[in-house]
């Protein structure tokens, strides 16, 4: 599989951790869960102590918001770590309810101690909870000058706590859910890659084997005929091993090879198969999943025809409906039960919608339609390709 071009934020988030990838572990999910949270912090810490410098002109009212800031972020990151995911069991209410009681409970306690540092810090005219001021009135002045600069404090206070909040935000957080969104989808495609390998890898022996035994009735019998069919089923493998790195296909390459094998049948069967093949030139060369066609074939033959005296026709039908190239193989065999699953009953057809589904999605599964004595018929429908 090719490297997909959407790799570029991953090579990007490389260059910006440390260790080159974008880990999911838990200690180093912590890790960058606490760079945000004291970035946040800081941010936070040097907004409210620049508006207050910038208000009162006091670098000790300043720095007092910016630490208080630093102290609540350092203790919520303590919290993430150690005391949130203790509740981790509960419903998720009760979770919810115990996490927010701790958290109240514990920055409730710290804002206590906050204040009444700051208080025995800087003494009583800063103010105390335990011991409230008692003094007289106090008056404030702010000078001319300050009031015709705020507007432009004001204005340039919250670019840089800003800036740091915005890009810590970014590159530890937004930008690993998208690198990690990224992979994901890349791993999703490998994962489908390998199913439709696997499947396809179970389609084939299946189909072999199926043909080498008709051929095997015709060796002593006629073997002129059974020369022939081995050379139809040297095309088939052939056509096989071309397209095992090639995921789609032309629909005309599909119904040749499904002619080749319903020529190995038609040399067992002689002229009770018969084969019709309806194809519209605006399909011939849509594209569509490599050895769809053979087990619709496969089925026709060992489900329908073969059990019916005197055997039958097996008719391929394509063209276009709507967005849709449809698909159809009908046989006027002994009809099949319906009851029980039809796709769950053989490895044909049980491959043949995997595919399907797995590529297009549920609304591409094939259809069955079958009466009893009268024959089957199976649709498959693949989307419309943009040249169709």
């Amino acid at each position: 599989m090719s490297e997909p071009a959407h790799r570029s934020p991953s090579n990007l988030a490389a260059a910006f951790f440390a260790d080159g990838e974008v880990r999911q572990d838990p200690e180093t999910r912590s890790r960058y869960g606490g760079y945000f949270v004291l970035g946040t912090g800081l941010g936070m810490g040097l907004l409210l102590g620049g508006t207050i410098y910038g208000m009162t002109g006091s670098v000790r009212g300043g720095l007092y918001w910016l630490v208080s800031a630093i102290v609540y972020s350092a203790l919520s990151l303590a919290l993430w770590k150690w005391v949130l995911p203790r509740f981790g069991d509960y419903a998720p209410g009760w979770r919810l309810a115990a996490q927010a009681v701790t958290a109240v409970g514990t920055f409730a306690v710290l804002s206590l101690l906050v204040v009444e540092a700051h208080h025995s810090v800087f003494g009583l005219g800063s103010g105390s909870i335990l011991h409230p001021y008692s003094g007289p009135d106090r008056t404030f002045e702010i000078s001319a000058d300050a009031l015709r600069s705020g507007p432009w404090v004001f204005a340039l206070i919250p670019i840089l706590p800003t800036t740091i909040m915005c890009l810590i935000g970014f590159n530890q957080s937004w930008w690993r859910i998208a690198v990690l969104e990224d992979r994901q989808e890349e791993l999703r495609e490998l994962a489908i890659a390998a199913q439709l390998a696997a499947l396809r890898a179970q389609l084939n022996p299946h189909f072999l084997f199926n043909s080498l035994n008709s051929i095997a009735e015709l060796v002593r019998s006629d073997p002129e005929r059974a020369e022939e069919c081995i050379e139809r089923l040297a095309e088939i493998l052939r056509y096989v091993l071309q397209r095992t790195q090639i995921d789609l296909v032309p629909l005309s390459d599909e119904v040749r090879i499904a002619q080749s094998y319903l020529e190995i049948e038609q040399a067992r069967f002689g002229d009770s198969l018969t084969i019709e093949t309806k194809l519209d030139d605006k399909v011939r060369g849509a594209l569509l999943p490599g050895l769809i066609l053979q087990p619709l074939v496969e089925n026709a033959v060992q489900h329908g025809v073969s059990r019916k005296a005197g055997g039958g026709r097996i008719t391929i039908e394509a063209g276009v409906e709507g967005d849709d190239i449809r698909i159809d193989v009908r046989d006027t065999g002994v009809g099949i039960d319906l009851s029980g699953g039809v796709f769950d009953r053989g490895v044909g057809l049980r491959n043949l919608r995997e595919r399907l589904t797995r590529r297009y999605g549920p609304r591409y599964e094939p259809v069955v339609e079958s009466e009893a004595g009268q024959g089957t018929s199976i649709t498959v429908r693949v989307p419309r390709s943009p040249s169709v």
